[in-house]
């Protein structure tokens, strides 16, 4: 059995998924709902809604916070695009990615589409999930050092086999779907802080669907588009050999339990936030105030800062991929949250003036293959009079490791919610994410989710 096979026959044959990889997909379901209704306000996400609203079509799925429908695949690209607009996401650390932004947009169309339950929902987020890390574990950290975006790659092969499964497809028309998701599957690095990094997960959600409604009319692809001489896994790694023990051991145990995925504090790359834990804590701890520091010096593990931008940000989009921003304004406003990422905060002299104070390095560790999103971060705060503090943070607040409650989940959920969705939608949100898999018909979810605060965006 070959790979593509072996994924197909995983996803298509499994019949149920393990209670605790429920648990755990509603939390990612809740997060990310919340950062897609966040996201959609911004400009990015705007015009992409715009755009396919344009296009017209049949009302098959949900745009949110848009309270408009379109076909399935369109709608899966506005909301993919929402998502990740914000970066404010999950991230997975062996996809070396974000697995929810370009995975619960596909699902939730096509499972809105297709009259599903909310268990099928999940089960279909599960095993989706399932995909993009183990194709993340059998391809290594090659990919991204070649600089492709796993989150638009693999999050195409993860959203295509997601919405197989809610198409209930067999296991041949699945490996179909993979093989043609594989075709599909793009995004550059390169376009890191600009509006296409977003659009990243939004076209990954809609390849994901339409690979899988044309592998139920029969489309076909390679059988081995996958693990080929000139497949998928080789390709994509630069000729290296993929490890394919991964999607050997598919669900033993599920991913999405085994290794988690960090829920995001702050809404800007992940890269930086086991520094911006350190910055916070130190100047809350010990009362820093910014005349007092004449110096920052940050060491990050071997391949942190590949994602981060090594000149100085202009826009807002560009300083959430600035270590060096992010940390100025944690200092300057003692917090870091979407009013951080204007092109205004940027901008900032007393901001621009503490940026010149620090200096970023990485430091000799590697952090066990799992670069950008693994490792460490040590900041040295040296202050005048000859005093320096020094923090060492290997775990960020949100990490699998150190996990959010559920309460403080629903209040990331609220404050994302908060100017998009009626509070009483809102409440009503978190308590059908908290019992769906019970819920039959997913009508009272998407109509909560039109529950819009103000007058839908023309």
């Amino acid at each position: 059995m070959n790979a593509s096979e072996r994924l197909a026959r995983f996803v298509a044959e499994t019949e149920s998924v393990p209670e605790d990889a429920i648990a755990q997909a509603k939390r990612a379901l809740l997060d990310t709902l919340g950062v897609t209704l966040a996201g959609s306000r911004e400009e990015s996400a705007r015009i992409v809604a715009d755009w396919v609203r344009e296009q017209g079509g049949r009302a098959e799925a949900l745009v949110l916070g848009r309270a408009f429908r379109v076909p399935a695949a369109d709608a899966a690209l506005a909301n993919g695009a929402a998502a990740h607009a914000l970066d404010f996401d999950d991230v997975s650390l062996p996809m070396r990615g974000h697995p929810s932004a370009p995975l619960l947009p596909a699902v939730l169309a096509v499972a809105e589409k297709g009259g599903r339950s909310g268990r099928d929902l999940l089960t279909a987020f599960v095993l989706g999930f399932e995909v993009e890390t183990s194709l993340g574990r059998a391809i290594g950290e090659a990919h991204y050092a070649l600089g492709w975006h796993a989150t638009s790659t693999l999050g195409t092969l993860g959203a295509a086999a997601a919405c197989a499964r809610l198409l209930r497809l067999d296991a041949a028309r699945t490996q179909m779907a993979l093989g043609i998701a594989a075709s599909l599957a793009a995004g550059l690095q390169q376009n890191f802080g600009t509006m296409t990094k977003p659009l990243h997960a939004g076209w990954a959600a809609r390849n994901g669907v339409v690979a899988a409604e044309l592998a139920a009319r029969g489309f076909t692809a390679d059988r081995r588009a996958l693990e080929g001489e000139s497949g998928f896994l080789r390709a994509m790694s630069g000729g290296a050999e993929p490890d394919l023990e991964s999607i050997a051991s598919l669900g033993r145990p599920y991913q999405i339990t085994s290794s988690g995925f960090g829920v995001k504090l702050y809404p800007c790359c992940y890269a930086v936030h086991r520094s911006l834990d350190a910055v916070l804590e130190m100047k809350a701890r010990h009362g820093i105030d910014l005349a007092s520091i004449e110096a920052i010096r940050v060491e990050v593990s071997r391949g942190s800062l590949m994602p981060l931008r090594g000149d100085s940000p202009a826009t807002g989009l560009e300083g959430k991929f600035s270590l060096e921003y992010c940390l100025a304004a944690a200092l300057v406003d003692g917090r870091v949250a979407l009013a951080s990422f204007t092109d205004e905060a940027v901008s900032r002299p007393v901001v621009r003036r503490m940026m010149a104070r620090i200096e970023v390095s990485e430091g000799p560790d590697e952090s066990g293959g799992t670069f950008p999103i693994g490792g460490y971060a040590e900041v040295r705060i040296a202050l005048r009079g000859g005093e320096e503090q020094f923090l060492r943070v290997d775990a960020p607040r949100g990490d699998p490791s150190r996990p959010l409650s559920w309460e403080e989940l629903a209040e990331k959920f609220r404050d994302c919610a908060q100017g998009v969705l009626r509070s009483e939608a809102t409440e009503g949100i978190v308590g059908l994410i908290a019992r769906l898999e019970g819920v039959q018909d997913l009508a009272g979810l998407t109509e909560a989710l039109t529950g819009a605060a103000t007058e839908a965006r023309p």
